[in-house]
């Protein structure tokens, strides 16, 4: 098989009770992108753990062996995550893919390569975390000016995310100028505080799966606003 898992459990019990109730829910999570995605779900994996919330959830990280590390497209990424879904044959687990929209941007036909990838997984018991154009527009979302002051006649831009250099994209240069640091890079440890902004602004954009291929927006929120209520509940 060629991902390795990373396990995580987000205990949300008193520590005398580690270890002697299973969790309640488990998500096997892969992401198209190797760093800027995986720096922030763990950030968002130790803010959970702070949070004095009364269930359990258990993170498994997919992660690509080095042989597969540049095999991120959607396609080679559901072929990996169903290959471990049967393998690992736990039919109560979540299992996740988290990539871009622009993923498709280089086809053909952009929009309806993504409309067709959606319709062929749409049976799957797969959740499919999209934001578009690409995972910037989430850090975006943190900053409480994002959307009524820089977001303004920047929106064809941002939607197309060219290539500005070998550093920066539109989107990532955009974090750079609003935040100070390099997505590509590094995720301040101090950034996930804004959450909660990123969390009410979100419905400033589009939320819709069908409507990101080819709107700003993501649905990361619907999977974290998911994780932030009981899995007791969810069933």
């Amino acid at each position: 098989m060629a991902i390795r898992e990373h396990i995580s459990l987000v205990n949300r019990y008193p520590a005398a009770r580690v270890g002697t109730v299973e969790p309640f829910r488990t998500y096997y999570l892969i992401m198209e992108g190797t760093n800027t995605e995986p720096q922030y779900f763990r950030l968002l994996e130790k803010k959970m753990l702070r949070n004095n919330l009364r269930h359990k959830i258990r993170f498994v990280f997919l992660e690509r062996t080095e042989n597969d590390v540049g095999s991120n497209s959607p396609r080679q990424l559901l072929n990996f995550l169903l290959t471990y879904q049967q393998e690992k044959n736990d039919p109560d687990g979540q299992y996740v893919m988290i990539f871009d929209r622009d993923s498709f941007k280089n086809h053909p036909h952009p929009l309806q390569s993504y409309l067709d990838f959606l319709k062929k997984t749409k049976k799957l018991a797969i959740k499919k975390v999209v934001s578009s154009p690409c995972f910037e527009i989430w850090l975006l979302l943190h900053h409480p000016q994002f959307v009524n002051q820089y977001l303004r006649g920047k929106e064809e831009q941002l939607l197309e995310n060219p290539r500005l250099s070998s550093s920066f994209t539109f989107a990532s240069r955009l974090v750079y100028d609003l935040f100070g640091f390099n997505p590509k890079t590094e995720i301040p440890h101090h950034f996930l505080d804004h959450l909660p902004t990123a969390m009410r602004q979100r419905y400033e954009l589009t939320t819709d799966l069908y409507l990101l291929g080819d709107h700003l927006g993501e649905n990361i929120g619907d999977l974290i606003k998911e994780w932030q209520e009981d899995p007791r509940q969810l069933s």
